[in-house]
């Protein structure tokens, strides 16, 4: 049976080890088409100010590394000043100054939300994914924005 060798990544790299090959194909072709640019993020641990991220954070055990990566990517959020719309792993965060479906920021975690990406950036404007959350190691970030709506697939 043939199989591809192990990737190994070089120090600083994230792609080859966080990717599927599937997302490197999807992702690359995306950013060649200019629909999208991505940025890598290491998040740092902070918990966010808002009350309505605060509650957000309820949805998970004190002890959860999802926890952890969305107070990060919260915090974060609120550090840069950017906006309070926010698509939170599934959910809208409580508290969003906008009752509609539609969010200007997403938040996935582990890939989870993977296949609505492309929807999500035809709506809004930026997507951030926590590649692997875990309770104690670096949180690894994907800052994904959207640059061309018109070149998104209609996944």
């Amino acid at each position: 049976m043939w199989r591809l060798g192990r990737l190994r990544r070089p120090r600083g790299r994230l792609a080859p080890a966080v990717l599927t090959q599937f997302r490197k194909i999807t992702l690359t072709d995306l950013v060649n088409r200019k629909a999208i640019t991505i940025r890598q993020l290491q998040l740092r641990d902070a918990q966010p100010a808002h009350p309505a991220a605060r509650e957000a954070l309820t949805r998970w055990t004190d002890t959860s590394p999802l926890r952890r990566a969305v107070a990060a990517a919260l915090a974060h959020l609120e550090a840069t000043h950017a906006p309070d719309s926010i698509y939170l792993h599934g959910e809208a965060v409580t508290g969003s100054r906008y009752t509609d479906t539609t969010w200007q920021t997403c938040i996935g975690l582990g890939w989870r939300h993977y296949t609505g990406i492309a929807r999500r950036l035809r709506e809004g404007t930026d997507w951030y994914e926590i590649v692997r959350p875990t309770r104690a190691q670096r949180l690894h970030t994907l800052h994904i924005t959207a640059q061309d709506r018109s070149a998104l697939p209609q996944w």
